[in-house]
């Protein structure tokens, strides 16, 4: 199975907002920024267990 590759357009975004992270002092943003990534990752491992689900039929 090949891995996921990131467009370059999703690369210069990763870049982009890491910049940002990098450049802030506000702790309580960076803290919000931490728990809604980790939401979203979460969101996206529960809705790849779902499609993998479809996809075999479960």
């Amino acid at each position: 199975m090949e891995p996921i590759a990131l467009t370059l357009g999703q690369k210069f975004e990763i870049e982009k907002f890491s910049r940002e992270i990098d450049n802030s002092e506000d702790l309580q943003a960076l803290r919000g920024i931490a728990k809604d990534l980790l939401v979203a990752w979460k969101q996206q491992q529960a809705a790849a267990a779902w499609a993998f689900r479809q996809s075999q039929g479960l």
